[in-house]
């Protein structure tokens, strides 16, 4: 009862702030249309459903030959923070803050064989997708 009238009046003579901002950017992808991706769909198809990506990549090494990676992302961010000021003597005054950042985009990887046919897709974190899978591309040898 003491702790909960001493944190009142110390409340009470101070500033209590809340902040709440959000963000999106880019439309996520249906996951309607993610759980219609089948193996071998061809390319148009799949620009059809999703548009166009945010990253097109060469990839080297699809067992049957060079194909391609095509990246599609969304960012929702939320950030929510609080601060908590308290006068603790004529100058001195303490000071509490607490924010939670959460700011990772989103996305989906599809992987297509030199054929343009659909081979797999992944969904996660975009950044770690992209890590994962990006590669420089191949040097083409002219003179052979």
């Amino acid at each position: 009862m003491r702790a909960a009238l001493l944190l009142t009046a110390l409340l009470g003579a101070g500033c209590v702030s809340v902040a709440w901002e959000r963000e999106l950017r880019y439309e996520p992808v249906s996951r309607g249309a993610i759980a219609r991706l089948e193996s071998g769909q061809e390319l148009a198809p799949c620009l059809s459903a999703f548009g166009a990506p945010l990253w097109v990549w060469e990839l080297t090494d699809t067992g049957g030959g060079p194909g391609a990676a095509l990246a599609y992302g969304w960012y929702d961010s939320s950030d929510v923070s609080i601060r908590v000021s308290i006068p603790l003597h004529e100058y001195v005054s303490g000071s509490f803050d607490y924010t939670r950042v959460d700011r990772r985009m989103k996305g989906l990887v599809l992987f297509f064989d030199r054929d343009w046919k659909l081979t797999a897709w992944r969904t996660g974190v975009l950044r770690d997708l992209v890590d994962q899978e990006q590669r420089p591309p191949s040097l083409v040898d002219d003179d052979g």
